[in-house]
């Protein structure tokens, strides 16, 4: 069955969806284990390390034909792992798609700041581009995820790097969170899922000392030229909308 976009908003009203979302991003749950869904396991080629105990994922089709390898970086605020979306979709990536992708387990808040986050996904990107010298990257990165996709991305530009990603793909990217665009209020009440003030409290974690407006962590404000490609993906009635019509 699939639902209209009304039926679809209809549903999310009544279960309260945003009350959920709420919740979850303000006391964040851990997995004692690190794992990902036994449909991953299957018919793949997995290799797996750690970088600063942080794991990192690769999965393999098999019969792999192109050297496109997707970098894959989760959303959730900063501070929500991995949820079963996001391994669908890294499923359907890998086996219908026939990607290369790297699932990247950074850091989170409230535990950690922006600091050991961007640490270990820049480690984890230097360790992939040894391991895999022939493939063409491709940053991929969920509201959050999307973020730091971006904030790398100009890091790697700075220092010069030897292998910029080809293209960023960013899906609703959290890219300034200050959230203190006045559009956003006019798409509080349309948003279903996500709420101001509880993304504030995130990215406050998240900035640790920072300015939130520091492009460190909010980098609309940074340099954006000379990143190759940048596809940006976002629906009309989100919260993030507006900063990433300014981006």
């Amino acid at each position: 069955m699939i639902l209209d976009t009304k039926s679809f908003h209809s549903i999310l009203k009544i279960f309260h969806v945003k009350k959920i979302a709420t919740k979850k991003y303000l006391k964040p749950k851990r997995s004692k284990i690190f794992n990902f869904p036994n449909s991953l396991k299957k018919g793949l080629q997995t290799d797996q390390f750690l970088v600063n105990k942080r794991n990192v994922v690769t999965f393999t089709p098999e019969n792999l034909s192109v050297n496109k390898h997707i970098f894959f970086l989760h959303g959730g605020a900063y501070a929500v792992e991995a949820e079963p979306g996001h391994w669908r979709m890294i499923e359907h990536l890998v086996k219908d798609a026939l990607f290369k992708l790297s699932f990247i387990d950074y850091p989170l808040t409230p535990e950690h700041s922006y600091k050991e986050s961007h640490e270990m996904v820049f480690q984890a990107y230097t360790k992939l581009v040894e391991d895999h010298p022939n493939d063409d990257f491709y940053f991929l990165g969920d509201s959050a995820g999307g973020g730091v996709c971006l904030s790398i991305a100009q890091i790697l530009r700075d220092a010069h790097f030897k292998k910029m990603p080809e293209k960023l793909a960013l899906l609703s990217p959290w890219i300034d969170i200050s959230m203190s665009n006045p559009e956003i209020k006019e798409l509080e009440k349309k948003d279903l899922l996500l709420d101001p003030k509880q993304l504030i409290f995130c990215s406050q974690s998240f900035a640790g000392t920072l300015d939130l407006k520091n492009p460190i962590v909010s980098p609309l404000y940074g340099d954006l030229e000379n990143l190759k490609s940048i596809g940006i993906f976002v629906g009309t009635h989100e919260i993030l909308l507006p900063d990433c019509r300014k981006l």
